[in-house]
């Protein structure tokens, strides 16, 4: 079976949804997902059921079985991109996300980013790269595991907040360009 989407990153919100829906085994085998070295070591390794039970999981076997892929990004990268946003963004961005959107930024191909999370959207739309981001809604539907989810896994959501983010960036807010952005 062809895999939906060839290179799939998701942030550790959307890793966690996708094991409390149940739903994390076939999500894999429908996409070829990569995830950063920190969502999979210290971002994304539990979940709460609608009781607040907690049910932890290790993403580490997906790692080795080869079933996910797992990157990494330099320090020097990190430090780069984050000196090129201002601190209203850089306030909201955690570590798994960042190095998301830096291996998204720096790949080449089809790759999209799939979150929940309002400030990957928002830096999505202000770099005008909007339609790399996806909703959860979206991936489950194309791949046939559609379902009622809440609002920050859904399109609308996203669609939102990239706009939000590519207006910002029309004000001037969010992006400093960097010199070479300017040559």
């Amino acid at each position: 079976m062809a895999k939906k989407f060839s290179l799939l990153l998701l942030d550790a919100n959307v890793v966690i949804e996708a094991f409390r829906l149940g739903i994390w085994d076939q999500l894999i085998t429908c996409c070829d997902v990569h995830l950063s070295r920190t969502i999979v070591e210290t971002e994304a390794h539990f979940y709460l059921d609608q009781q607040g039970n907690r049910h932890d999981f290790d993403l580490s076997g997906h790692v080795r079985s080869g079933a996910i892929q797992m990157f990494d990004v330099e320090l020097t990268e990190l430090a780069a991109f984050r000196a090129e946003f201002d601190p209203v963004y850089l306030e909201k961005l955690d570590p798994g996300e960042t190095e998301s959107l830096i291996h998204l930024l720096r790949s080449r191909g089809n790759c999209l980013l799939c979150s929940a999370d309002k400030i990957v959207f928002r830096v999505l739309g202000n770099l005008r790269r909007g339609e790399q981001g996806i909703s959860l809604e979206e991936v489950l539907t194309a791949v046939g595991l559609g379902r009622a989810l809440a609002r920050p896994f859904t399109r609308a959501y996203r669609e939102e907040w990239t706009k939000k983010g590519f207006a910002e960036g029309l004000g001037g807010l969010g992006h400093r360009p960097t010199p070479s952005d300017t040559a």
